[in-house]
């Protein structure tokens, strides 16, 4: 089953403008996150979300996402089985599902710093494990995207799922950030 049709009206979604671009959108605004997490919940997706200010240490993340989830108690809480369980949540085949991370950027500066022996953090593994994880779901007709809040206009993110993280369509143009 096609996620999309071939309809110019698709172009025009918001599910199809953030997978277009790798599934994973970057907020600053508050209030366009918001926006965007209603459109999708009017368009049949099942939206979560998780404070990282909350992701003080690694097992403090895994316990966010174990809780947001529903991930069962056996959850190994590394990110092999963060990669094992995303890619067994129930994502419904109409609409989809939505992760929103708010204050990513607080979690990225601290307990998501560099991993040791590796030049990637863990705030980037996460996502893209995330990214992967969507990618998956695509395959089996299903959408899954994460919409990522920052309180910092410069964090940006390379490598995920083979894709650069994109701004939203509203905050895309860093003047519109204030950069």
């Amino acid at each position: 089953m096609a996620v999309f049709g071939q309809q110019e009206e698709y172009k025009n979604r918001l599910d199809w403008q953030i997978l277009r671009d790798g599934s994973i959108a970057l907020y600053l605004r508050q209030e366009y996150l918001n926006e965007d997490a209603d459109w999708l919940r009017q368009h049949d997706y099942q939206v979560f979300a998780c404070d990282c200010t909350q992701w003080t240490t690694e097992e403090a993340m895994h316990t966010g996402f174990q809780r947001t989830l529903s991930f069962p108690d056996y959850y190994g809480k590394n990110a092999d089985a963060l990669k094992d369980c995303l890619y067994d949540l129930p994502v419904p085949e109409t609409g989809g599902m939505a992760l929103v991370l708010n204050r990513f950027d607080a979690y990225a500066k601290g307990t998501g710093m560099p991993l040791m022996h590796s030049k990637r953090t863990e705030a980037e593994v996460v996502l893209d494990i995330l990214a992967g994880a969507s990618r998956d779901f695509l395959l089996t007709g299903r959408r899954f995207l994460t919409l990522v809040q920052s309180n910092d206009p410069h964090l940006r993110f390379e490598r995920l799922g083979g894709m650069t993280t994109q701004w939203n369509r509203r905050e895309w143009l860093n003047k519109n950030r204030g950069v």
